[in-house]
């Protein structure tokens, strides 16, 4: 068995109106008639597609030229390489011979040659007006410059040069880009008796061996990998670029259909929303309304659906604009796949583009900062698409493999983009332990944000000493991340802009309060209450029955107050003057290095106060680490031994 790892592949397809030597060509090419069917043979027309080899590495797709089956040629055009443009020399270009030629460069497809076939058919006068009007048809297109080839597929005259400029081309022809996960768009499902259900496609992107576990989508089905043949020979491995034939165990035959996807698990993902860039083809008849119903073929897979314009009202011929396909089934695709759209009926092409996000969600039109991230993820840049990940998780803080399984990027990729981010300050590693990394500028949006709360907090109450956590939090968002949260307020701490009382209490962090001559005047009634009752504190309400004042002025005061650290909560709505506190804290520190440790009642008699309120400030500095409970009796707190 072979490993290809290191081996380039190339697939070369064909293209062009029925009944102009396609499939003869191929076989004369290559010895291989493409036609495998027996309606084909019986009928001497090319239904669905066809394959053949030449020579080791090249595989040559055979499409079908009646518009019939347009929807065949544009599953076997969007896996090539380059292209055989096929043109008989009695007819000249024809209706397919357009429509094809639009197909091929809605498809991006980049390079190809000319093959004028039945030159046996025609004078050498007849022969070179043919050519003229095919150089006139091709001005503008990727096949303006393209070698134009004459042949017969009869007599053979013209084969042998053909072949040389193939091998030329092939040459010439780089290696698909491999984006790293495994994806394969089946073209072809079938069994061989003795080994099962075996499907066959180009590998768009990765890698498998003999024995991987993948996954069948939209079906969402693991299978696993039995064996892999490319060119029929077998293989260990298959990857970017290469035609394979892979037999799978765990899905039948009569589940696969044209246009499913072999994948990596744990990437690609059914969507029945995708975000596209569409052009509209000049020759389209009228211009494209909003929610028409389109046939959009993408990949090997054509699906219905409806068009939403997302930053026009209507789409004229021969004007480009950002849209959203809303489809009747679930499609699996990725970043900067190239589609076509035809017309539901009568079925005529009018256009195409290319994904920009595969996983989309359902969008309205004129959505300008959806619009904005769109144009800058159109390009398929990994960096600008990490960076866009980034900025769309204001929230939420991400893990690499989270941003691999959005955007379908290993894992590994993703890493070493963030890591140069973060070197150049543009992005922020939160928590290294769980490996939480957030967006720079998005860390600014979030303190700036965290600021004008807290300034209008402060403006509405201006006797308060700050915001509390929580209340700030829902503030920003309900659905921020604490620890995200945590990280920007220990930061913003840090630099001073903040400050955070101990009970949880946010301000800016110049704030003072502003106390009136009422509020002023309340505290300190309020505070002659509780020093003078020392270990034996009122009660909140014990301090309403005092007639202090008004009602609301006490409320704040006494809010305040604890907020300020003057009054300090111990819990069970015991609050004690903070002079006791620090008193109470002091004296037992001093019993437990005499003593080593101390009991509820040791402790009551220490203070003179009653179980009740000693209790509660006893669990109020076991929870401030002065004391550690053990069993019935406290010990001193291993900072303070």
């Amino acid at each position: 068995m072979n490993r290809i790892e290191s081996k380039r592949h190339i697939v070369v397809g064909t293209a062009g109106h029925i009944d102009h030597g396609k499939s003869a060509l191929i076989k004369a090419l290559t010895g291989y008639d493409p036609d495998r069917l027996k309606e084909e043979k019986e009928r001497g027309m090319t239904t669905d597609l066809g394959f053949a080899f030449l020579g080791n590495d090249v595989t040559i797709i055979d499409v079908p030229g009646h518009e019939k089956f347009v929807r065949h040629m544009v599953a076997g055009a969007s896996t090539i390489d380059f292209v055989m443009f096929v043109i008989a020399a009695d007819d000249g270009p024809m209706p397919q011979t357009i429509e094809h030629l639009e197909v091929l460069k809605l498809l991006e497809i980049k390079k190809g040659i000319i093959v004028i076939t039945k030159k046996d058919l025609v004078e050498d006068d007849w022969l070179i007006l043919v050519t003229k009007d095919i150089k006139k048809l091709m001005i503008g297109s990727f096949l303006e410059n393209a070698p134009i080839v004459a042949v017969s597929n009869t007599t053979g005259e013209g084969i042998d040069n053909l072949k040389k400029i193939l091998d030329e081309l092939i040459a010439q022809t780089q290696a698909k880009k491999d984006r790293g996960i495994f994806r394969l768009p089946i073209d072809r499902c079938f069994t061989i008796k003795g080994f099962g259900t075996v499907v066959a496609g180009t590998v768009f992107s990765g890698k498998i061996d003999v024995g991987d576990t993948l996954e069948l989508l939209p079906h969402n089905k693991k299978v696993k990998v039995r064996g892999i043949q490319v060119h029929n020979e077998k293989v260990g491995q298959a990857t970017t670029g290469f035609r394979a034939a892979i037999n799978i165990v765990g899905a039948e035959k009569d589940e696969i259909k044209r246009g499913d996807i072999l994948t990596q698990p744990g990437y690609y993902e059914p969507s029945n929303f995708l975000n596209v860039s569409l052009y509209l083809l000049k020759l389209a008849e009228k211009p494209l309304k909003n929610l028409t119903r389109l046939r959009i073929h993408l990949g090997t897979k054509e699906i219905l659906g409806r068009i939403v314009l997302l930053d026009k009202k209507i789409l004229q011929p021969g004007d480009k604009a950002m849209a959203q396909f809303r489809l009747e089934k679930p499609a699996v695709s990725d970043v900067g796949d190239r589609y076509v759209i035809r017309t539901y009926s009568p079925q005529t092409t009018i256009g195409g583009g290319s994904v920009i996000e595969p996983k989309a969600t359902k969008a309205k039109g004129f959505d300008e900062k959806l619009i904005e991230h769109l144009q800058k993820v159109e390009t398929g840049d990994t960096v600008t698409m990490i960076e866009e990940n980034l900025l769309a998780n204001f929230e939420v803080p991400q893990k690499i493999d989270e941003i691999a399984y959005d955007l379908n990027i290993p894992p590994g990729e993703v890493q070493a983009i963030i890591d140069k981010m973060i070197s150049e300050n543009k992005a922020i590693l939160l928590d290294k332990t769980r490996g939480l990394y957030y967006l720079q500028s998005n860390f600014g949006k979030l303190n700036a944000k965290i600021l004008d709360v807290l300034t209008n907090y402060h403006k509405t109450n201006p006797t308060d000493i700050g915001i509390p956590k929580l209340e700030l939090l829902k503030n920003i968002s309900k659905a921020m991340d604490k620890s995200l949260m945590n990280y920007a307020l220990d930061k913003m701490s840090e630099q001073k802009s903040i400050k955070t009382s101990d009970d949880n209490k946010i301000s800016l962090f110049g704030f003072k309060v502003t106390l009136d001559k009422e509020l002023d005047a309340a505290i300190r009634k309020i505070e002659g209450l509780y020093l003078d009752a020392a270990y034996k504190p009122p009660s909140y309400d014990a301090v309403l029955e005092q007639n202090l004042g008004d009602e609301k002025t006490i409320k704040r005061a006494h809010r305040y107050m604890i907020d300020s650290g003057s009054l300090i909560s111990v819990g069970e709505s015991i609050v004690f003057h903070h002079k006791y506190v620090a008193e109470a804290k002091e004296n037992l520190i001093e019993y437990l290095k005499k003593n080593k440790e101390i009991r509820i009642s040791q402790f009551r008699d220490l203070l003179g106060a009653s179980r009740k309120y000693v209790l509660p400030l006893l669990i109020y500095f076991d929870t401030h680490d002065i004391t550690i409970k053990r069993g019935d009796v406290r010990i001193l707190g291993q900072k303070y031994r």
